[in-house]
């Protein structure tokens, strides 16, 4: 699953609210396998579910740069406390299936940046985690070495059985992905099917509708029309039409208000009337 949307739409914060590094400022938050919202659990216990949850892959490696590509890659299971043949098999595995077997000495700085890439995959995987969770996996890479880290995901995907969920701006990522979600300030306006294309998606935007049967309209359509302040609905067969009034039922006024006691106060007043309480 992919997770697109333009710079501020809150990818980043939504990423690591999944990944259990931010607390949700409302809702909840499940992981497989767990009947309690993670978000009532302490530090350590995510840090302890996480662990065979989700492993985390973000555009900077955050490889220890004097850690080999072994040693960087088995960290996690010693910090699982796994034992130590099953560490070191699975390593071995896993740097075979990125195609990095023959650089297990290495440290980071003797690496390129896809090499490293694929390094912090095989390290997010070391636990068996059911999931990856990465931002802006190839934000970082040149476009043919990002297609060798997108067949290294399906690689994990299809033969490992782990599942996907990265935050993308590339139409390379995008395309790659089975689900496509879209969202604009915080909040999920479309999801889209395969054929997405980031620099025209109306083609293949169908609008979310919330728990309280809210859709959010994309701005670029809104600023078409003008930036209506509402619009009429009416149902034609199956489909919804929105039209734009002929002319509004009232007109939106900018007031400021106390914010001790509520009351409305007058331009230029530094002082509400009401209360006493300095306006800022």
């Amino acid at each position: 699953m992919a997770l697109i949307g333009p710079s501020g739409a809150g990818k980043t914060t939504l990423v690591n609210i999944a990944a259990g590094l931010l607390p949700p400022t409302s809702g909840r938050v499940f992981w497989s396998g767990i009947s309690r919202d993670i978000s009532r659990l302490s530090r350590e216990q995510i840090i302890r579910e996480r662990r065979h949850f989700a492993g985390l892959v973000f555009q900077e490696t955050k490889l220890i740069p004097h850690l080999n590509v072994y040693q960087n890659v088995t960290l996690g299971g010693h910090l699982a406390g796994m034992d130590p043949k099953e560490i070191d098999g699975r390593a071995k595995m896993l740097l075979e299936l990125v195609g990095l077997s023959e650089r297990l000495k290495y440290k980071p700085s003797m690496l390129s940046g896809g090499e490293r890439q694929r390094v912090a995959l095989a390290a997010a995987l070391i636990t068996n985690p059911k999931l990856i969770i990465a931002d802006e996996v190839t934000a970082s890479l040149d476009p043919l070495t990002g297609e060798k880290i997108l067949d290294v995901l399906d690689i994990i995907n299809k033969k490992l059985n782990v599942a996907l969920f990265i935050a993308t701006h590339s139409q390379q990522v995008a395309s790659r992905a089975e689900r496509i979600i879209e969202i604009k300030d915080g909040v999920i306006l479309a999801t889209h099917g395969k054929s997405i294309r980031l620099r025209n998606l109306e083609q293949t935007r169908q609008l979310a509708i919330d728990p309280q049967h809210r859709i959010s309209l994309p701005g670029d359509m809104l600023e078409e029309l003008g930036n209506p302040k509402s619009l009429k609905a009416r149902l034609v067969g199956k489909e919804i039409v929105l039209s734009i009034p002929s002319e509004e039922f009232y007109e939106l006024e900018q007031v400021k208000t106390c914010s001790v006691c509520g009351a409305k106060t007058n331009k230029g007043e530094r002082v509400c009337k009401n209360c006493g309480s300095v306006i800022n």
